[in-house]
């Protein structure tokens, strides 16, 4: 049985963090394709409310029990926490940097992985994957975003991402090879039973997600469209508060609305189960006004048979899969993300609201999911996996595995090879 070690401060059970909530779901693949996954971790989260709905309160957690590392088993892959007493990995101190560390080697002494992946630019997972390299253990970064230019990746077979957008985006400004291997997916963990046509939602109301384009729309519905009830879920941003940065195209002193102005807006904080969202979503709004390298609310949308309408950014097309329709911000917005558009400029996304509403598009949707069940993702990745398990195998025990022989581009691995590989 091959065994796969991930690695990250970044708690995988954050949910919060699409790439976190990814990144889960891909150890729970591998676990049921036969692999066995152990987690190094630690309690680093995006925004605090991820920490709150995995663990409850922290703070209180860790006053009541002093121990340094927390280890448990869930869905029958061992987690290996260490202490952190901020969830930020920038207050990270010196010691529980250390005492991460420190826990990775014990982990790689006593399970003996076969890969170690995982993701984090900072001193502590870059050291884990140094010393992974120099016991002869092949290293995998799962890169998740557009956002970590100008990085080397030192130490790191295979950098594997989600979509081909981002890895096009490394290819062409960093000169940097990342195979895309898609996203992963338990639909019953977000798919509703039933559906009632209430709401057009926006999850995370935050600049750079484009919270300008939703209010703009918001407030020009209320006057034209005034039965159109709006939704957000609050993640890291609360959209009463994001209301008051937003300010006229040109004017940044100039800030038109309060929270008082969407009467036809609900809120509501993060949920752990997506399912009651999707439940009275009609439409979901995916603005994003940086480089999204998926977007993961977007294809669950679809799942869930809501169209939606997203930015013309990064990976939204792929998530997506023609299950709605891409539409190209305002380049003043993607410069600032609280330059409001313009009654021309929300015309299109006014059109294409419309348009959903009053139109029935099931088969639309359906030829979406079917496009996007056909992306395997596990096969994907396994099929890159499997030369680096036969490496640190050779590495390791001196199995009789021709180094030279090795696969020198694991981009051109098929799928096809699967049925070959003994990994006894």
């Amino acid at each position: 049985m091959p065994k796969i070690l991930w690695m990250s401060p970044f708690s995988l059970h954050d949910t919060s963090s699409g790439a976190a909530v990814n990144c889960h779901y891909m150890m729970r693949a591998l676990q049921k394709r036969g692999f066995e996954v152990w987690v190094c971790s630690a309690f680093i989260f995006d925004a605090r409310r991820g920490s709150t709905q995995a663990f409850g309160d922290l703070e209180k957690m860790f006053a009541q029990d002093p121990t340094a590392v927390f280890v448990f088993d869930e869905d029958n892959i061992h987690y290996v926490y260490t202490r952190a007493d901020s969830t930020d990995e920038y207050a990270m101190t010196m010691a529980e940097s250390q005492l991460f560390f420190n826990t990775f080697c014990r982990m790689l002494d006593e399970f003996e992985p076969d890969v170690v992946m995982g993701f984090g630019l900072s001193p502590a997972p870059q050291a884990c994957f140094a010393e992974a390299r120099h016991r002869g253990i092949s290293t995998v970064y799962e890169l998740s975003n557009g956002d970590c230019g100008n990085f080397s990746f030192p130490n790191i077979d295979l950098i594997t991402t989600i979509s081909g957008a981002n890895s096009q985006l490394y290819a062409d400004r960093d000169e940097l090879n990342l195979q895309p291997i898609g996203g992963f997916y338990s639909p019953k963990d977000f798919v509703a039973d039933e559906h009632q046509n209430r709401y057009v939602t926006m999850i995370n109301p935050a600049g750079h997600k484009g919270v300008a384009i939703f209010a703009k729309l918001a407030a020009m519905c209320k006057e034209r469209m005034p039965e159109v009830q709006f939704l957000t879920v609050n993640t890291r941003e609360n959209f009463s508060e994001a209301v008051l940065k937003l300010h006229e195209k040109g004017a940044p002193d100039k800030h038109p609305f309060k929270a008082e102005d969407f009467p036809n807006v609900f809120m509501v904080e993060p949920q752990l189960d997506m399912r009651a969202i999707y439940a009275i979503t009609a439409v979901l709004l995916v603005p994003s006004l940086w480089f999204e390298a998926w977007g993961r609310v977007a294809t669950e949308a679809v799942y869930n048979n809501i169209p939606v309408i997203a930015a013309n950014s990064g990976g939204l097309n792929e998530a997506v899969a023609g299950g709605g329709i891409l539409l190209n911000a305002p380049e003043h917005c993607k410069q600032d993300y609280y330059s409001l558009p313009t009654d021309e400029e929300i015309k299109p996304w006014f059109e294409a609201l419309q348009y959903f509403l009053n139109h029935n598009v099931d088969a639309l949707l359906q030829r979406a999911r079917e496009q996007l069940m056909q992306a395997d993702a596990p096969d994907r990745l396994i099929s890159a996996l499997i030369p680096l398990v036969r490496r640190t195998r050779h590495n390791r025990y001196g199995d009789g595995f021709d180094p030279n022989a090795h696969v020198g581009d694991l981009n051109n691995l098929e799928d096809a090879e699967l049925a070959d590989i003994d990994f006894s």
